[in-house]
């Protein structure tokens, strides 16, 4: 486990990641922007958020599993911490808005679920690759 301050540089990472990597789903599933309306940010975020971006993030978690060993709860969080960030944005910025965000926090957390499993498998792999070389 890295030092205290080194792991939040890394959760702080990860938040940046889970940004472009919603992003890249972006490009390669050529979604575009659904509307100029109050939900524009939170809908883009969503909208890219499909299986390929599922595996994408469960990929990034077995890499952050593998050679970051961070904790996966907080690491899977990180990556999609952009959304709910989002949706407070959006239930601040346009009154009246975001009226059911409770359920939208319990969606996000289903989001994180890919990431989460890669990072425990890649700490899982990590710990019988350096069982294997003793």
């Amino acid at each position: 486990m890295p030092k205290p301050f080194i792991a939040i540089l890394y959760y702080l990472l990860l938040v940046f990641a889970g940004i472009a990597l919603l992003f890249l789903a972006s490009v390669l599933q050529k979604v575009s922007t659904t509307s100029t309306a109050e939900y524009f940010y939170s809908d883009f975020l969503r909208n890219n958020y499909s299986l390929l971006a599922g595996i994408i993030f469960f990929l990034a978690g077995l890499f952050v599993g593998y050679f970051l060993k961070l904790n996966p709860w907080l690491a899977g969080i990180a990556m999609v911490i952009a959304m709910p960030l989002v949706s407070f944005y959006e239930a601040a910025v346009y009154k009246g808005s975001h009226n059911l965000i409770w359920f939208e926090l319990v969606i996000y957390f289903l989001f994180s679920v890919p990431a989460i499993t890669g990072v425990y498998i890649g700490r899982y792999i990590a710990k019988r690759r350096k069982k294997q070389e003793e």
